[in-house]
């Protein structure tokens, strides 16, 4: 009768974990912050791909520079 009564205090407590866990995700999730969040790490992606296409771009200007040396 204990290890019933000890497996249904486990179960228990795990249910209640899992109620926890699911209720601050739902809170973070639903949160303003999490949505600055995304939003900011969206603009860092696009500055990423910005610099790097100028760098690019830099980079073929610099090249077209030498072949011209080069005549």
């Amino acid at each position: 009768m204990e290890l019933f009564t000890a497996l249904i205090s486990v179960f228990v407590c795990i249910i209640v974990v899992l109620i926890v866990a699911a209720v601050v995700r739902y809170a973070v999730d639903s949160s303003k912050t999490s949505r600055k969040l995304d939003l900011l790490m969206k603009e860092v992606r696009d500055l990423r791909v910005e610099v790097r296409r100028l760098q690019h771009a830099k980079e073929q200007e610099d090249k077209k520079h030498i072949i011209d040396e080069k005549v």
